[in-house]
């Protein structure tokens, strides 16, 4: 097939970047404006609803998208002469899959409520309820539009939701709406960009390779099975945490350890755009054969998001009572001392994300699974362990632990599976740079946050800490222009 169609890749890594920056700053601005507009009490139960809608909802995005993705991928060069047949079958499983998880959220709002001990919360779990059917036909969108490498409209399409779904979200609130009115624009926005993907869909329109009498296609509920499962576990990751602090955690503070968490999140979810570049990019390279150029390859990524997840995670942790002062209100700075750990934790696990997904890609669906289940498993024995009697601070150091844990996972099953490694050195210059920025935080005096100068002299800190960073990783030679020179070769 033909690739002049599509942007090069560092054009669509960057493509891909931005939006999924986009996505951060509208999630952001969600969560911002809901702690000015709404008390904590009400923005803990929102960001638990998001959270516990989440599981579903990601889990049918990512396992139609890349069930859909890696068998139209694998094709990509022939023409994907399966395509129509690959659509079918796509958007059959989807409506199978959502509709049936759709309808079972229903009917569980009141029981989650229950067990969650709010009452308050069953509304609002119901009326978000369609997502999950809607996201899984968005999806077989999304992987079309993957597979075919059109990762401008991918990435448009990130951004329409983002905007959509903050604009409705923060205007039900501004109104004075009820919780349920509130998340009903996200439903409302799903909806909408069903409604797009759609239209893009057909604006690409079927490759030429694309055949109509192709009846037989490449198997798809298989791996779509297995995906099922290793995306429960990926996005209970994110939200086991939260749960059980929900149970057992008065709601207030529900809501300030929410908004740390929400931060925490930042290099996770940024690695997410590293996972959809690299899901079929890394398929093709396994499909060349050359495993000797499969192993450089990963090796350069895994070093490359070692170190980029560690300047997020070590200017985050050294600067988290200035992170908390300039995006929320003062009450919100109590969970400082928890954003310094999740930080740290939820970096660790997006490094294991990211690689599990790579596994996946190379349908290595049993290791991936045991990349994420083993991780999650602490989260949920430490969790219940620490959160009843430590509160939010338990939850926080089960993160750590859990996240640690998972990066030495993810990197001990590369390197068995592909020979994939971070050499010694390579950790000891991230280390470095690390304590680089923490020992410059500890001589720089506490910033309030007050005014708008206040919000000014937090963010140029936070520029110093990252140009700390930056610096000491170009002195030490930590990442050069030629290490992504390579990368962008590498696929």
């Amino acid at each position: 097939m033909a690739s002049g169609g599509t942007s090069s890749l560092g054009r669509s890594g960057a493509l891909l970047g931005v939006a999924k920056l986009w996505f951060l700053v509208s999630a952001y601005a969600i969560t911002v404006g809901l702690t000015h507009l709404v008390p904590p009490s009400v923005y803990g139960r929102y960001y638990v609803v998001a959270r516990i809608v989440a599981v579903p909802n990601l889990v049918l995005v990512y396992t139609m998208l890349f069930a859909v993705s890696r068998p139209m991928a694998a094709q990509f060069e022939a023409g994907v002469p399966a395509y129509f047949a690959l659509r079918r079958r796509g958007v059959k499983l989807a409506a199978g899959l959502g509709g049936v998880v759709s309808l079972a959220f229903f009917a569980a709002a009141a029981p989650l409520a229950r067990l969650l001990r709010d009452a308050d919360l069953a509304a609002p779990l119901a009326v978000v309820a369609p997502i999950s059917l809607v996201y899984a036909l968005y999806a077989v969108n999304l992987g079309t539009l993957n597979a075919l490498r059109r990762f401008p409209f991918q990435a448009s399409l990130d951004i329409f939701m983002a905007t959509t779904k903050a604009a409705l979200i923060l205007g039900a609130a501004a109104a004075g709406a009820s919780l349920a009115a509130v998340v009903g624009g996200f439903t409302a926005a799903s909806v909408l960009s069903l409604l797009l993907s759609v239209l893009l869909v057909a604006r690409v329109g079927p490759p030429a390779g694309a055949d109509r009498s192709v009846q037989k296609a490449p198997p798809m509920a298989g791996f779509a099975g297995a995906l099922v499962v290793f995306t429960i576990c990926v996005n209970l990751l994110q939200s086991a945490d939260v749960l059980i602090v929900k149970r057992y955690v008065a709601s207030d503070l529900v809501g300030f350890y929410s908004s740390a968490q929400q931060v925490a999140l930042v290099p996770l979810s940024l690695m997410n755009a590293v996972s959809l570049l690299l899901f079929p990019l890394v398929a093709s390279l396994e499909g060349s054969g050359d495993r000797t150029k499969v192993a450089a390859y990963l090796s350069e990524t895994m070093r490359v998001a070692t170190l980029l997840l560690a300047f997020m995670a070590s200017v985050g942790a050294a600067a988290a009572p200035e992170i908390q002062a300039l995006l929320f209100p003062r009450a919100y700075g109590t969970a400082a001392g928890d954003l310094r750990l999740l930080v740290w934790g939820f970096s660790g696990i997006g490094f294991a994300i990211t690689m599990a997904w790579v596994l996946n890609s190379t349908g290595r669906t049993r290791p991936a699974l045991i990349v994420v289940a083993l991780p999650l498993l602490a989260v949920g024995g430490l969790g219940l362990a620490l959160v009843p009697a430590m509160g939010t601070a338990g939850a926080a150091r089960t993160v750590l632990v859990a996240g640690g844990f998972a990066y030495v996972a993810a990197a001990w099953v590369l390197r068995r599976t592909f020979g994939a490694r971070v050499p010694a050195a390579g950790y000891l210059k991230v280390a470095v740079c690390a304590v680089a920025v923490t020992a410059v935080a500890a001589v720089l005096p506490p910033m309030s946050g007050a005014g708008v100068a206040g919000k000014l002299l937090i963010v140029a800190r936070l520029a110093l800490l990252a140009a700390v960073f930056l610096g000491t990783a170009f002195v030490l030679r930590a990442l050069t222009p030629d290490d992504l020179r390579r990368l962008r070769r590498g696929a």
